[in-house]
């Protein structure tokens, strides 16, 4: 096929000692950059698909705000994230946004000060730090419950109730008890900020210019900035810091070399990055999953056996979860179809080379797992839900960046372990009491903002199963 020709063409050429001919990437004319632009920001899901359809694996695309490369090979990803990694910092509009709110946290940072936040905060995300939070998990999502939160007598908002859940999950994780006074805050400022950052992604400019949404913004950030930087005070204060939670650690942390640990500025920075960046991407994983199994009931009802045989009515812990195999290969599956982080953008520091094409000095380049998880040289119906693909038999063998819901190579998401942790948690507790419909006729449209969102909310109905 013509998707991996480049590859082998340029290894051809060098192993015969002929210095390659870089040719240029393919993709649209010029003058189709205002087009283009409009097209990424109305119909970014089906545009991007296309153009690989089109030109290929490696497509320059132009656009109002200059050429972007659009790398759709696995091979091409795991260049840029992982083999050449050095060579590529995080940039472009997402990050901008990102960086007005989060300020310098793990997600937006780059070069030597991200390495030396990420080695501090490495050890906090252990394994065995997260089994500690697993009961955390559970017992959140059953007082959750318990506040009526699933309400059986009238269709339910998801991916506001998700929303809710997942945050208040985090900043539990994050607060530990200090949460309960602040909760109302916490909220009406974060879901501020999901709403404008959500504006922000269509309308870079919006939060350049003195606009009232950049008032909006700042005002919500500055919220929490006041809740955590109360926190950050009180707990520096207090010798209690015997709590075994996230911002106790954050404190805590020192660096092996230096023996520092981190500012003020820097704990709540990476604070607001793991409570708006942990929170919303698990909502949608999970607000996904439930849609996907409502139009699956058959796989809906071996994941209730699955329950039945494991959990036999209690609660889900930690250390069911090795048994809960098929509530594991459920939501990969369902990342597989709708990442929560749908696209990652990059910035070359200096000229390189992807699969024999040159790429430049300061080059835009864009990776979608959205669409290298539905490239059909590496996967059979990719748009079928098929979670059974990701059994140990069938996922021997796959590339290993066919599939990157959480990125990859040295930037791979640190919260990986906790969201998926959390995500088969949350879901073994809902599912083994619930079933959730969506209602007739409902169309449900992703939305790609900063995370890949149901467009306008999920409606569902919950019903209660009987008894066990």
């Amino acid at each position: 096929m013509h998707h991996s020709t480049a590859a082998s063409h340029s290894t051809n050429q060098a192993s015969s000692g002929v210095k390659p001919q870089r040719k240029h990437i393919p993709g649209p004319l010029w003058p189709t950059a205002a087009r283009n632009t409009i097209r990424f920001a109305h119909q970014a899901l089906s545009f991007v698909q296309e153009l690989r359809e089109r030109y290929g694996d490696l497509v320059t695309l132009p656009t109002m705000l200059g050429p972007w490369t659009l790398v759709f090979h696995p091979d091409g990803v795991r260049h840029v994230v992982q083999e050449n990694h050095k060579n590529y910092r995080k940039g472009g509009i997402s990050n901008h946004v990102l960086r007005l709110t989060l300020g310098n946290g793990l997600l937006t940072n780059n070069g030597d000060s991200w390495l030396q936040q990420r080695r501090l905060i490495q050890p906090i995300f252990h394994r065995k730090q997260i089994a500690a939070f697993g009961q955390l998990m559970t017992e959140s999502t059953l007082a959750w419950i318990e506040e009526g939160n699933l309400d059986t007598s009238q269709p339910l908002d998801l991916f506001q109730q998700m929303s809710g859940l997942t945050l208040s999950i985090v900043c539990k994780a994050l607060f530990g008890a200090d949460m309960v006074g602040y909760k109302k805050r916490v909220f009406v400022a974060s879901s501020m900020i999901n709403y404008l950052e959500a504006q922000a992604f269509y309308v870079p400019g919006l939060l350049s210019l003195p606009t009232p949404q950049r008032h909006r913004l700042y005002k919500a950030r500055n919220t929490l900035y006041t809740v955590v930087d109360e926190l950050i005070a009180e707990r520096r204060k207090s010798a209690a810091q015997s709590e075994n939670d996230l911002l106790t650690m954050l404190l805590q942390a020192r660096d092996e070399e230096t023996g520092l640990g981190m500012s003020d500025q820097q704990v709540r920075d990476e604070v607001l990055t793991l409570m708006v960046a942990g929170h919303e991407t698990t909502a949608n994983a999970l607000c996904w999953t439930l849609m996907l199994l409502a139009q699956h009931p058959d796989i809906e009802a071996r994941l209730r056996e699955e329950y039945i045989s494991v959990l036999s009515g209690r609660a889900p812990q930690m250390e069911d979860l090795p048994q809960l195999k098929l509530t594991r290969i459920v939501l990969e599956e369902s990342m597989r179809l709708y990442p929560p982080a749908w696209a990652f953008a990059r910035q070359a520091i200096d000229e390189d080379e992807i699969g024999g094409y040159r790429i430049a000095k300061g080059a835009y380049i864009l990776m979608f797992p959205v669409a290298t998880h539905r490239h059909p040289d590496f996967w059979e119906q990719p748009d079928v839900f098929d979670p059974e693909r990701f059994s140990p038999e069938r996922a021997a063998g796959r590339h290993r960046f066919a599939y990157f819901p959480f990125g990859g190579g040295p930037r791979v998401c640190i919260g990986n372990q906790f969201a998926l942790t959390e995500a088969q948690l949350v879901l073994a507790t809902i599912l083994s009491r619930y079933q959730l419909r969506l209602l007739p006729g409902a169309n449900i449209v992703p939305e790609p903002l900063i995370t890949l969102r149901p467009r306008g909310g999920l409606l569902m109905t919950v019903h209660p199963y009987k008894e066990l």
